[in-house]
């Protein structure tokens, strides 16, 4: 039960119902759901205890973050502000909790990688217009986290190497068909937000993928085949905008040069507050009020956030900030690698699931890593959602790395007669 409402979860926090049906919101699923879920997994007696939960690595990079917002919410000029941000984390800490608890086999994994996809499979379908091909940019319904194009193409970005994932374990010829059309519908839906980071973080997949591969001419084929798919379906606004990426001084775009100078004032930010920021949640205001860039007036540039996840917790928690978000990226990509290393000499060549698994995890943190330095996404689900089913994947694979060599050392301990061929 507990796990079906971490399923629920996913459904309720992307999906956001009650952007559909008001009424909805004065049930407080949100909120209501996730919490009779964390008390669920607290005395649910699973594989996980929660003394591992709580010693592991992104746990306690995770308990940091919270530390770390506590005292800058101490030291900032709206309290509120710094509430909101600290409930925000709270409550994704508790996601994180839930998955790490009890997501402990394959079969749970691919539960929620596919209540993952599912979840943007129905978000296009609500917002119908994303994919009419008007060449216009469009919001999303679902509102939340995944307000604008550049949201979603984040979120789905993270969710395209579940997919593979998934279509590369199917069993059967109808999933592996309904994964891979999803899979070529996640790939559209980045391309119809014409969202330029969106289309880096794309990259960012398809190189690290093809940077795996044993195969690099089927995996240079399949990239190949991509980018012919890309230039397909993608109106001709798209190109223009993706032409503005190698833009510089006068002919840049206005949005390009908005983010860079926020992202120079989120280094401003730093350098007269090191420790602890500006304040969480106040990026905005700061920008606008006392960092704006020279010769704007008071209500001359609007006071938008960093654009930018790195930029956004330097300026708004300090160094420490991009600490946090450097590290907790950097040691389970680290972590990851270990693991592959470890189980590739072990695992047969043709039982390639932890592989796979492990992979997939790594290339959705690599395309959260490239596009959330685009994109304010520090305070969404994602880094929290990952931290944990990275966990959940090494572990995984490091017990069916045991189980293999368990099995092996049983075997070569039996008569030859009796050995499995």
């Amino acid at each position: 039960m507990v796990y079906y409402g971490l399923l629920l979860f996913f459904a309720l926090d992307y999906i956001r119902p009650g952007s559909y049906v008001p009424a909805m919101n004065a049930l407080h699923l949100n909120s209501i759901v996730p919490l009779l879920v964390f008390l669920g997994s607290l005395v649910s007696k699973g594989q996980v205890k929660v003394s591992e939960v709580l010693s592991s690595v992104n746990a306690r990079w995770i308990m940091f973050l919270l530390v770390l917002i506590v005292l800058s919410g101490l030291t900032c000029d709206v309290k509120i502000y710094a509430l909101d941000v600290f409930e925000k984390v709270v409550g994704y800490s508790i996601i994180f909790f839930i998955i790490r608890k009890e997501v402990y086999s394959f079969d749970r994994m691919n539960g929620v990688f596919t209540a993952l996809v599912l979840v943007h499979l129905v978000i296009g379908a609500l917002t119908p217009d994303l994919f009419s091909g008007d060449g216009e940019r469009h919001y999303i319904a679902s509102g939340g986290f995944l307000g604008d194009g550049n949201d979603f193409a984040l979120s789905v970005n993270i969710a395209i190497p579940l997919c593979l994932f998934l279509m590369q374990s199917a069993q059967g010829f109808t999933r592996k068909v309904f994964f891979a059309g999803a899979l070529t519908v996640l790939i559209f839906g980045v391309v119809a937000t014409q969202s330029r980071g969106g289309i880096l973080a794309l990259a960012s997949v398809g190189l690290y993928y093809w940077s795996r591969s044993e195969r690099k001419l089927l995996g240079g084929i399949g990239l190949a085949v991509v980018v012919m798919f890309v230039f397909i379906v993608a109106p001709p606004q798209f190109f223009d905008r993706m032409g503005t990426m190698t833009q510089t001084g006068e002919e840049m775009e206005g949005s390009a040069q908005g983010r860079l100078l926020a992202w120079g004032a989120g280094v401003r930010m730093a350098m007269d507050h090191p420790l602890l920021g500006v304040g969480p949640g106040h990026y905005p205001v700061k920008y606008g009020a006392e960092y704006k860039p020279e010769g704007y007036g008071l209500n001359e540039i609007p006071w938008q956030t960093a654009h930018s996840s790195y930029f956004l917790l330097l300026g708004e928690l300090g160094i420490p900030g991009l600490i946090f978000l450097l590290g907790i990226i950097g040691s389970n990509l680290a972590a990851g690698e270990r693991t592959l290393r470890k189980i590739r000499p072990q695992l047969m060549k043709d039982d390639l699931g932890g592989q796979n698994l492990v992979v997939a995890l790594n290339a959705s943190l690599i395309a959260f890593m490239v596009g959330g330095a685009f994109l304010s996404g520090a305070y969404y689900p994602h880094i929290y959602v990952l931290a944990a089913l990275l966990e959940c994947g090494r572990a995984i694979c490091n017990q069916a790395y045991v189980e293999v060599a368990v099995a092996s050392t049983s075997e070569t301990a039996l008569p030859l007669g009796y050995r499995r061929v």
